[in-house]
């Protein structure tokens, strides 16, 4: 198993032990609308004085089982949309050495940009798919009067086991229209706590 995953599947895994402990650190909306949908703040972190990450679900889901879910990670300070990005590209193109479903696109627009991937955690012996994700990450430069930083918007969609055959075909049919619901979604408004 790759580094890439296995550092996702840790965080997922700590997403889960730590998911009492919940703070808006970006005071942001208590709830963000996607896709006509309300998405509450589920989960959160802001580990140092740049880094905060919040995390937001439907009332349905949970951390543990989730199939789309709503992300917003902010890093304060003069960072640029095509460095991140290209730190991204790089950690799936290493990844994909060792995984190939991984793969990804990458889309610009108007000084933001969109990578849109795929990844997976499969059995120890390999030999079948736990879980597949597809993520749409969304980086934007972020500026006001109170701050300034990187915004990255991202959604992230996920089938497990008996559904993956059904998640494929479903996104062969229609890979556009959540990249296009992702593009469109109004950044929401942050005011970092400090």
């Amino acid at each position: 198993m790759n580094k890439l995953i296995i550092t996702t599947f840790l965080l997922f895994l700590s997403i889960v032990v730590n998911s009492q402990n919940v703070e808006n650190y970006l005071e942001t909306e208590a709830i963000i609308k996607f896709d006509n949908k309300n998405y509450d703040l589920v989960w959160s972190t802001h580990p140092n004085e740049v880094y905060y990450k919040q995390e937001y679900l439907t009332k349905e889901q949970t951390l543990e089982k989730f199939k789309l879910m709503v992300t917003i990670d902010f890093l304060k300070g003069d960072f640029k949309v095509k460095d991140l990005v290209n730190q991204k590209i790089q950690e799936l193109e290493n990844a994909k050495k060792s995984n190939p479903i991984i793969n990804y696109t990458v889309l610009e627009k108007g000084g933001e940009t969109i990578i849109d991937f795929l990844m997976s955690v499969s059995s120890k012996d390999g030999k079948k798919l736990l879980i597949v994700e597809r993520n749409i990450y969304r980086y934007t430069n972020v500026e006001t009067e109170k701050t300034k930083g990187l915004l990255l918007f991202s959604v992230s969609e996920r089938a497990y086991e008996n559904e993956i055959d059904e998640f494929f075909k479903v996104l062969k049919k229609d890979k556009n229209s959540l990249i296009i619901k992702v593009g469109n979604v109004e950044i929401p408004e942050i005011n970092p706590k400090k």
